[in-house]
């Protein structure tokens, strides 16, 4: 594959650091088939068992592997359809959907805004649409430019990235369909409206055009076709193409096979940026981690041959911990995490590119993390990260950084500049407010609101949201935000969801979700567990929670759902864990180790087998945060924080519902096959165990407003029954 009437507290547990976690199961015993009710089919197992680093590892549900798998889709079609039906009959289900249907399409919602020569362009989902549209404003008037619901096909499209050229003429976009992210660039005049024709098959949805200054031409990152049973997101390349010419005709100007002067891994994902003020280009190679290689050529130099040699002048590689490039005047900006956890931006002369002689522009600040920097023409606009609030200030090139008042507490998730003009655009974000977006002008010194936010038409005045943090093991502080009524008796009744993810140093600020509002009115909680692994107190935080420290992030959600249970706004018999993708480890693992601790659990398109991630797609791509298994250090601690591999055989499991889009490229869908099934066959219990499955999803990026309804209905009825046992 983000806080605000908010009350600061720093609380203790109350209850001692939880203890070591123990090692991975290795029982090799064939699991006992415990009677159980009629149900879906259940899956064959297998004899294999892995012999590596002197450790036998079973795996007897191997044979699910693989995409192309027809054994392997019958069964899951069995599975969502025995789901569906199980969840049909959920007493709580029909009210909480109505109920979260009209909170979530009686709301809409901005982002994206991005400017350029007085354009401004964004995406917006209106009041009952189920899918974000692309917009512009004309003379303060919204029209609509791209509206995916209006394309048709077997499966609903969905707009992914877009980047309006400097010129503001044009918008290179990308469509996908089935919410599958793999799509195609189109372009479109924004004045007219009109498609350019120009049209370029296999682009991962997270990558828009990289528009030259002089808007008739772009770069793009494209995937190229792998080998039989290869990963298709390995080997991406870098292209350019002019507008109006056939898309075969583009040239390559980074590859493997192409340009041997930008050494880069298999699974590097290379774009190349044009700063329209700057005749350089800024080539980098990133991946799922936030660590960028970065070489740099002049735009002269871009060799449009067949077989294209761009003299690329390698400037950093993994080891110098760069997270952020940027081109201004004749210096190369970088944002760096090496030798400052906290972060701190360099400049190198784009003459000499030499960071071992880099001159420090902003230092670290050792209390708040350096999020995002932008760059405009009156100087840097700096995010920091205090306490899980965003602080703004501004740096007037050379000057003092000076703090920008900002019109409320919370956080700052996208900040809009252009070095053509002074000032941002940013937007602020909270856990009970709607975003919206303020332009701040150096000359009034004063945020001003855009017009541009999002909207809801409820917003209870009775929800708060509690900051606390958590002590877990090694000394760590774990912050923990909790949601909740502001006159919730502390009686231990309430039904509450702990939420994860602990991965790619993200971190999970705050942000606005009026559904969240069903779940609350039910006397409810929700609490996100802020673990090491995510980006919340730097870097030092993300590192304490990847490779052989990823543990710690289990080990952190315990001791959050303990805080939680010691403090009485629930017990162990009414909550329930959840995450996602990389949070599918963190939940995933945490379910394994302390089943006693949860009522149920709700594990969406979640990692589930990261010792066999290279047989996956987009498995290699997860090599820097989770360890390489072909290296015995990394094979070992992946084998203890692998939630499939410690499945223990004979134990009394809670409740579990895993959601899964079976278009997903991110984590392959066979993934959650085999936990659902190695989970049902060691149960001893009589919870449920389902895999709830969509054929027109992947990841959930592009997936319809109704799609995410019904998948939260279903959830949140699953836990409310397992709760009432």
């Amino acid at each position: 594959m983000r806080t605000f009437l908010a009350i600061l507290v720093l609380a203790g547990c109350g209850s001692s650091p939880p203890a070591p976690l123990s090692p991975a199961s290795l029982d090799h015993a064939p699991p006992p088939v415990p009677p159980l009710p009629p149900g879906p089919p259940v899956a064959r197992t297998v004899d294999v068992v892995d012999h590596q680093f002197g450790v036998d590892v079973p795996d007897p549900y191997r044979w699910m592997e693989g995409n192309a798998n027809p054994e392997l889709k019958g069964w899951l079609a069995a599975q969502g359809a025995w789901a569906r039906g199980e969840l049909a009959k959920l007493p709580e289900r029909d009210a909480l959907l109505a109920r979260i249907r009209e909170l979530g399409l009686g709301s809409s919602g901005v982002s994206g805004v991005q400017i350029a020569s007085g354009r401004t362009i964004y995406t917006t989902l209106p009041e009952n649409a189920q899918l974000a549209k692309l917009a512009t404003r004309d003379n303060g008037v919204e029209r609509i430019l791209i509206d995916p619901e209006t394309i048709g096909g077997e499966h609903h499209a969905s707009l992914n990235a877009y980047r309006l050229s400097p010129d503001g003429k044009y918008v290179g976009y990308v469509i996908a369909t089935g919410g599958g992210e793999v799509g195609q660039i189109h372009v479109m005049e924004v004045a007219t409206g009109k498609e350019t024709g120009d049209v370029i098959d296999s682009i991962w949805g997270e990558f828009a055009p990289s528009w030259l200054p002089d808007g008739k031409a772009f770069l793009y990152t494209q995937m190229t076709p792998p080998p039989p049973g290869g990963d298709p997101l390995q080997n991406m390349i870098a292209r350019y193409h002019v507008l109006s010419t056939p898309a075969a005709t583009d040239v390559t100007v980074i590859g493997r096979d192409a340009d041997s002067t930008f050494a880069m891994p298999p699974q590097g994902f290379p774009t190349v940026l044009a700063e329209p003020t700057s005749s350089w280009l800024v080539a980098i190679s990133g991946g799922a981690g936030v660590i960028q290689r970065v070489a740099i050529a002049k735009r002269a130099e871009l060799d449009l041959s067949d077989r294209a040699r761009t003299p690329w002048k390698m400037v950093a590689t993994d080891a110098d911990g760069i997270q952020a490039t940027f081109v201004h005047g004749d210096r190369l900006y970088l944002v760096t995490f090496k030798d400052a956890p906290n972060h701190r931006v360099v400049s190198v002369p784009l003459a000499a590119p030499d960071l071992a002689k880099a001159r420090v522009e902003i230092a670290e600040d050792p209390l708040a993390d350096l999020t995002e920097v932008r760059a405009a023409r009156d100087g840097l606009y700096l995010v920091h990260n205090k306490g899980g609030l965003a602080k703004l200030s501004r740096w007037a090139w050379r000057g003092a950084p000076a703090p920008v008042a900002l019109p409320g507490n919370g956080w700052i998730p996208a900040v809009i500049a252009d070095q053509r003009r002074d000032g941002v655009t940013f937007v602020l974000s909270t856990w009970l407010r709607p975003n919206a977006y303020f332009t701040y002008d150096p000359a009034t010194g004063t945020p001003s609101p855009t017009g541009l936010a999002s909207r809801s038409k409820v917003i209870d005045e009775h929800v708060v949201a509690t900051e606390v943090e958590v002590p877990s093991t090694e000394g760590a502080m774990v912050p923990l935000s909790i949601l909740h009524f502001a006159d919730l008796p502390l009686d231990g009744s309430h039904p509450t969801i702990l939420q994860g993810y602990g991965g790619y140093g993200i971190s999970q600020t705050a942000s606005f979700a009026p559904t969240r509002l069903a779940w609350l009115e039910r006397g409810g909680v929700i609490a996100i567990c802020h673990v090491r692994g995510g980006g919340e107190k730097g870097r030092k935080w993300h590192d304490d929670g990847v490779k052989t420290k990823k543990l710690n992030g289990i080990r952190d959600v315990i001791a959050c759902a303990q805080y939680l249970i010691d403090h009485r706004y629930t017990s162990s018999a009414r909550v329930g864990i959840q995450g996602g993708s990389m949070g599918g480890i963190l939940m995933g693992r945490t379910l394994v180790e302390r089943p006693d601790l949860f009522a149920a659990a709700h594990i969406s398109v979640g990692e589930m087998n990261p010792l066999r991630m290279l047989n996956a797609e987009n498995g290699a791509n997860q090599i820097g945060e989770l360890g390489d298994p072909r290296v015995e250090v990394d094979y070992k601690a992946m084998l203890a924080f692998d939630p499939y591999a410690n499945v223990k055989p004979r134990t009394a499991y809670p409740a579990v519902i895993f959601t899964i889009g079976l278009n997903d490229h991110r984590v392959s869908p066979w993934m959650t096959a085999k936990m659902g099934a190695r989970l049902r066959a060691a149960t001893t219990g009589t919870r449920p165990i389902l895999i709830r499955t969509d054929d027109d999803a992947g990841h959930g990026v592009g997936s319809t407003r109704d799609q995410g309804f019904v998948t939260t209905a279903d959830v949140w009825s699953f836990f409310l029954q397992q709760f009432a046992q």
